[in-house]
């Protein structure tokens, strides 16, 4: 079997697992309708009368700006957090099932490297975070623009969208790490709390001042989560570092399973 045939059966196999998985529907579901319904409706609260006290403060970054753009802005900001959280505990159930289970010994036995199953696991995960990413800005810009020509406002702009994608692909990109993590621990819960424990990570390292230069807070940060002035003070070379998370976490995997052994 050559390289190409085994990588062609792998993803086959693999998108299979994807169409069936029960994890898979629902993160797909949270993310493309339940993301847009509260960029849309968190912009909402914040421009009618219900928004005081602590609400009102909270929301007081959407409380005025032009109307499409804002939620635009939310949107891009909820989905590089969704898309890792999601992307995370996918890559926990598609690699960390098999492993825990125990059935990954079957793996053994066929004519497809366990490499190029790791690899096919990888690209089909970043195929349907990609998707649901732009999906859920897809929904977020048609609910905008009904909204938009309904009260009169502006309607989407393409740099809305294309920041919003950005930041979501960004965040989902960070899940592949989780993968790895999958891996050396062959345990689901165990992936999940190395993610939950990340996000706590990300919080407090925000909080000291060092959240440009950490992969995991940079795409929020860039997309206005933490305010105007930390979002301009992530630059290029900070969101490069944070993509780059993706395609060093599928190297580490694939490097993982093809040293893996049946115990």
């Amino acid at each position: 079997m050559t390289a190409g045939t085994a990588l062609r059966a792998a993803l086959a196999v693999e998108t299979l697992k994807l169409r069936r998985s029960t994890v898979a529907r629902v993160a797909t579901a949270l993310l493309v309708l339940l993301v847009p319904l509260g960029s849309v409706g968190m912009v909402a609260l914040a421009r009618s009368p219900q928004a005081v006290g602590p609400t009102a403060a909270k929301l007081a970054d959407y409380a005025a700006g032009d109307l499409a753009t804002t939620h635009l802005l939310v949107c891009g900001q909820v989905l590089s957090v969704a898309a890792l959280a999601a992307g995370g505990f996918f890559v926990a159930w598609s690699f960390g099932r098999e492993l825990e289970s125990g059935t990954a010994g079957a793996l053994f036995g066929l004519a497809v490297p366990r490499g190029t199953v790791a690899l096919a696991k990888c690209l089909v995960a970043l195929a349907w975070i990609t998707s649901c990413v732009v999906l859920a800005v897809a929904v977020t810009t048609a609910a905008s623009a009904l909204v938009a020509g309904v009260s009169g406002d502006s309607f989407p702009t393409w740099a809305g969208v294309r920041n919003a994608v950005a930041a979501g692909l960004l965040g989902g990109g960070l899940a592949l790490p989780f993968a790895w993590v999958a891996t050396v621990t062959r345990s689901q819960l165990g992936t999940v709390g190395a993610l939950v424990g990340m996000v706590a990570l990300t919080q407090i390292v925000v909080l000291l001042g060092g959240g440009t230069w950490f992969p995991y807070a940079a795409p929020s940060l860039w997309a206005g989560m933490g305010g105007a002035d930390a979002a301009a003070a992530v630059g290029p070379p900070h969101l490069m570092l944070a993509a780059a998370m993706a395609p060093l976490g599928a190297a580490a995997v694939v490097n993982a399973w093809r040293r893996l052994t049946n115990v």
